[in-house]
């Protein structure tokens, strides 16, 4: 039965996913973290080979180990078509689905924290277009959402249109799988919680109480974020050219 596995990587207070229907033999990863072990054994645990290693925007805050994960399994990078990196990747844009079998992800382009930002509905055959759980990367978390200050990010009206015009769409019920957690410097308000529901966002982020633009844009200057300068090595890093990594045998079968 396909299933959902997060990981908490508490140094960054980083959440990452590991996406599989075991009955196919198919597995899928999302904002991976440096520690490619982690979902490289779980994959042969379940007998299943990676197939998509997907980075919803390009972070800057901490270094995605998505090149070394694709690097060990042989998948491919899947990353929003317009995203500016030197390696390759295979582009994804609005409506795009990744095939895993029994379930797969389909493509929201949700631009704000980035202007590639994406997040990705899990959406079950069974249930036709009607998603089960949303990853919504670093656009929206559990008490909070995306900062917009750091390199490359998008405007305040994009991401008041992705907000309420694209992700409060979804029905209440929809699980949120967001990419951090408290302790973040991507927000400050996040929550212990490391999942939720739209409902549940809909109704007590404080961020989304803001329906008109204006009354978002006063939110947003209301409450601002400690500065973290480092965003711009660690995106220069994760865009960079491919570099040579040091890595284990290939477990790909």
């Amino acid at each position: 039965m396909p299933y959902i596995k997060q990981f908490q990587n508490e140094k960054s207070s980083c959440l990452s996913y590991y996406v599989c229907c075991p009955g196919k033999g198919k597995s899928a990863v999302i904002d991976p973290g440096e520690n490619a072990e982690w979902y490289t054994e779980q994959a042969s645990r379940d007998f299943a080979d990676i197939i998509a290693v997907i980075d919803t925007h390009i972070h800057g805050d901490h270094i995605s180990g998505a090149r070394k994960l694709a690097q060990l399994t042989g998948a491919p990078i899947y990353m929003e078509r317009s995203s500016k990196v030197g390696f390759s990747f295979e582009p994804l844009a609005e409506g795009d689905k990744i095939d895993l079998g029994n379930v797969y992800l389909k493509v929201m382009f949700t631009p704000g924290h980035t202007t590639e930002s994406i997040s990705l509905q899990y959406i079950d055959r069974k249930r036709a277009e009607v998603p089960w759980g949303i990853f919504t990367g670093d656009t929206l978390f559990v008490g909070d959402i995306g900062r917009l200050d750091f390199s490359g990010a998008g405007t305040r009206k994009q991401m008041h249109d992705t907000l309420f015009g694209k992700l409060l769409s979804l029905p209440d019920y929809v699980e949120l799988y967001p990419a951090h957690y408290v302790g973040s410097v991507c927000g400050k308000g996040m929550s212990l919680k490391t999942y939720s529901t739209i409902g549940f966002e809909r109704r007590f982020n404080p961020a989304l109480q803001c329906i008109s633009f204006e009354e978002f844009e006063r939110y947003l200057l209301d409450n601002p974020l400690e500065p973290f300068p480092q965003h711009l090595q660690i995106k220069r890093i994760n865009s960079a050219m491919e570099e040579e990594l040091s890595l284990a045998p290939s477990t790909k079968r």
